[in-house]
């Protein structure tokens, strides 16, 4: 028979790799949404944090204030026609692996990849609890646009020196209310945003084609009216008109953003577009 003392060390080591073995399935789970694409100190934050977020092993809907960073190739179409598909898919993997890292060295996450095109959230899903933590999402996904633009011209001095195109990217970057949570089923899962937000970033990215100036030689970063307010501060920027938005009565307004640090920067005829 044993001793009730040894039962009872025995019940304890049990329930803790029972513990130990549902942290680990639960750290998995998070790792797959996440992991592949944040800096370690996001993972960890994530990780520490995930009992205000996680449910069931997934992360549950919540309500949240974050910047939206949406970002695109100009001209994309036009390197699929010049690249055979070896060379294209090389040439692409090279340009998001930069990209990336330029989003985790500014503690973003990059949600997903859509063709050439980069989603990815400051401010998620560890929801902020103040108007400062907001204000230094915003101003972080910003100086990453402006670090993506420059990151670009020295890719473009490598591929122009090896035959292969130059490109611009577009960026749009708006902060406000989402809602925030994992969708799909134990097949695929992903860690989605939705609401105004989310869609205004890609609107804004895409009003990015109506402006005549760029923010760096090869970047145009173009921002809404909460990101511009809580960045107008620490970066330079010039006002490029309203963004109607369905269903609402009130207009979007717009910045661009100007890399002062960089380039000179031009009007994009003299860009080479």
């Amino acid at each position: 028979m044993m001793a009730p003392s040894a039962a009872w060390l025995g019940g304890i080591a049990a329930m803790t790799a029972h513990l130990s073995l549902k942290e680990r399935a639960d750290r998995r789970s998070l790792m797959q949404l996440f992991a592949n694409h944040v800096s370690q100190p996001v993972a960890d934050e994530i990780w520490r944090e995930r009992a205000t977020f996680l449910a069931g092993g997934r992360p549950r809907p919540q309500e949240l204030t974050a910047t939206v960073f949406f970002s695109d190739i100009e001209g994309f179409t036009t390197v699929c026609e010049a690249l055979e598909p070896e060379p294209l898919i090389l040439w692409l993997e090279g340009y998001l692996d930069a990209m990336v890292r330029v989003v985790a060295a500014h503690d973003g996450i990059v949600l997903r990849f859509i063709g050439d095109a980069i989603l990815a959230v400051f401010g998620a899903p560890v929801a902020r609890t103040t108007q400062a933590e907001i204000d230094a999402d915003a101003e972080r996904a910003v100086r990453c646009a402006i670090q993506m633009g420059r990151e670009l011209r020295e890719l473009n001095k490598r591929w122009q020196a090896e035959g292969l195109p130059a490109i611009g990217i577009r960026v749009g970057i708006h902060t406000g209310p989402l809602v925030a949570g994992s969708l799909g089923g134990l097949r695929h899962m992903e860690y989605s945003l939705l609401g105004d937000t989310a869609n205004t970033a890609a609107r804004l990215e895409a009003l990015g084609k109506t402006v005549s100036m760029r923010s760096s030689p090869h970047c145009r970063i173009v921002i809404g009216e909460p990101t511009w307010t809580a960045v107008q501060g620490t970066v330079a920027g010039l006002p490029v008109g309203e963004m109607a938005l369905k269903g609402k009565r009130k207009a979007v307004r717009a910045w661009l953003v100007l890399d002062r640090e960089g380039e000179e920067v031009r009007p994009a005829a003299e860009a080479g577009e």
